[in-house]
């Protein structure tokens, strides 16, 4: 299988809850890391990312560890990269702060890489391309597509820091997608109403599929997700329960997680719900480390259930 993942590798700052602090690198540097421990040996990975002059060579050399990754869709630039700030009120609720925004990847820079079996385009930053150039990607790709939503749903104040918003032509961005994903308080920014009752939240995820998407998943933390599917002529709604674990210490990366999940679980098995549970499997286990400089104990939890 090879597998496209578009987005921005960030520099994390990270204020947990309990006050103590992590810095470590984050954005699809999540996703690689996890897809490097889950692919099989055959499998490939292509980035495709700009990255800042402070980081590229460090960024490069961690992920050599992976041979499944194939870096002729990264490109170093000549600034700083764009640095990200977290900061926890409690174990789920955040403020975010952003700082050194990279340039819009252009359309000829994806076109490089080739075709895919898989692309994963994760809205980081929310400003990795424009919606004209996510269009006529879509168009041009005959592989399977799969969103995440996340930042496209974050506007920035002048001080860096996001705010949630309703993005006025959502569902031009989701028209060309085969899969996805965003979280519950995203998918209530696009009503938006962060009220919505949960049964409210499930008719909001059937009309989503309606609109010619294949699979949508909402994930809702400790609580799973709701994934919602084509089944023929028919639309299916199912509850998938969380991982459960003993511990939570961080949630940075569990979306990252649960997509990289999903993918190669449903690679293997065709099978949209047991690809949903390993999702949430792959997303529990993450938010039992700390940032990405603990990613191994992934490798070790995978190798010990197979």
């Amino acid at each position: 299988m090879k597998i496209g993942v578009i987005g921005t590798i960030v520099k994390d700052h990270i204020y947990l809850a309990n006050k103590k602090e992590i810095r470590s690198f984050g954005g699809i540097y999540y996703t690689l890391s996890i897809l490097g421990n889950l692919l099989k040996e055959n499998d490939e990975i292509y980035p495709v990312c700009y990255l800042g002059t402070d980081i590229s060579d460090e960024i490069l050399k961690r992920l050599s560890h992976y041979k499944s990754i194939n870096y002729s869709g990264i490109k170093k630039i000549p600034q700083n990269n764009t640095a990200v700030k977290l900061v926890y009120k409690d174990i789920a609720n955040r403020d975010e702060y952003l700082t050194n925004l990279m340039p819009p990847i252009e359309l000829d820079h994806i076109q490089k890489v080739g075709e895919m079996d898989f692309w994963l385009v994760n809205f980081i930053t929310g400003f990795e391309m424009s919606l004209e150039t996510f269009q006529q990607f879509c168009l041009q790709q005959s592989g399977l597509i799969y969103m995440d939503f996340h930042s496209l749903s974050l506007d920035i104040s002048r001080r860096g820091r996001r705010i949630l918003r309703k993005l006025p032509d959502w569902e031009q961005w989701i028209a060309g997608v085969d899969v996805l994903q965003m979280n519950d308080v995203e998918a209530r920014s696009l009503n938006g109403r962060f009220d919505l009752s949960q049964n409210e939240l499930i008719q909001f995820g059937k009309e989503v599929v309606e609109k010619n998407i294949k699979t949508f998943h909402i994930t809702c933390g400790p609580e799973g997700s709701l994934l919602f599917y084509r089944d023929g002529q028919n639309i299916s709604f199912k509850e998938i329960p969380a991982h459960q674990v003993e511990k939570v210490i961080d949630v940075t990366g569990c979306g990252d997680a649960f997509a990289a999940g999903f993918i190669v679980d449903y690679n293997d098995s065709k099978d949209i719900v047991s690809a949903t549970r390993y999702a949430n499997t792959i997303a529990g286990v993450n938010c039992t480390i700390r940032g990405t400089e603990e990613l191994y104990k992934l490798e070790k939890f995978i190798t010990e259930e197979n």
